[in-house]
This record gives structure tokens, sequence and C-alpha cells, in this order.
């Protein structure tokens, strides 16, 4: 059995954050660029002054395999998302997402937030089957153009807390 823990980002996470946000598979699943060093030591020093924010490494035990990250926190009607969730490849398929997002729901449900959001892509089958196994439900349904110039069909997630 896996034991899956978050912790909170601190400034020695930034090598790692580098590592998995310049992972193919990470990169090709979040539409995203490739990123440097110095893009995260810049990104970990704003998010500790980001009240509206929190960043968590998804740990096996004492092993980093993940991040993931919830914002809108100072939002009035108590509605934070998921701004991203991404796990080391060879760590999929074991549950670890799973128990990471029920300790985000349980972590917001616990400060009275009234509801968890997040986007994915449409064609993101894992994402979207792990985030419905958690409780989400499709509400919306859109096109955006992604950092990496592509267009894609995506959707907003939602549950109730």
């Amino acid at each position: 059995m896996n034991d899956i823990r978050l912790r909170a980002v601190t400034d020695d996470d930034a090598p790692f954050l580098t590592f998995i946000m310049n992972t193919d598979a990470v990169l090709n699943a979040l539409n995203e660029l490739p990123t440097q060093l110095e893009d995260w030591v810049c990104a970990i020093r704003e998010w500790k002054h980001d009240e509206d924010e929190e960043d968590y490494i998804i740990c096996n035990g004492e092993t980093a395999v993940g991040w993931l990250g919830i914002n809108n926190l100072e939002s009035i009607d108590k509605k934070a998302y998921l701004k991203l969730a991404a796990i080391l490849p060879e760590y999929h398929n074991r549950g670890i997402g799973f128990a990471a997002i029920n300790q985000i729901i349980e972590m917001l449900r616990q400060r009275s937030y009234q509801k968890l959001a997040l986007y994915t892509d449409l064609e993101n089958h894992k994402a979207r089957a792990c985030y419905q196994k958690c409780g989400f439900e499709v509400v919306e349904t859109f096109t955006e153009e992604m950092a990496n110039g592509k267009t894609v069909a995506r959707c907003m997630m939602e549950m109730v807390l």
C-alpha cells in the first residue's frame, strides 16, 4: 500500500519541480512548455507571499512523486480550484493522484470551502477518470489555446464539498 502524503513546497523543491515539469509525458498531458530551474525558484518565492494559493509535493513515503496546487483560496464564495496535479509517469495507475486529491478535499472541507473545481483536457481520459472517482463532475466544455500553442477541447469539473 502506498504511503501518500502531502507536504508544502519549499525552496529545496525547485529542482524537483523543474524535473517533473520538463518530463515529456507531463509536458504533453498539460500542454505546457519546458521551464528552467530559475522559473521554479522565482515561482516558489512568489507562492510564499500569495495567500490565495498553496502548493504541495506529493510524496510516496519519503519519495517526491508529484506536485499539486490549489488556488482561489481567498474567494468570497469559498470555491477553490485544483490548479494543477502532476505525477511522475512511473507512479501512474497506483492510486496516488486519488489519494492526494482526497487529502486536499478533506483539508478544504475542514476549512469550510463549499466547492472545488478544476480544468482538464477532454482527451486526458486517465485524469478525468481519477477526478470523477474523487467526486468531480463535468459542468462545462470549451476549447482553449494552451501554452504550447495547441487548441484543445477542455472541460471544467466541479464538486460540492
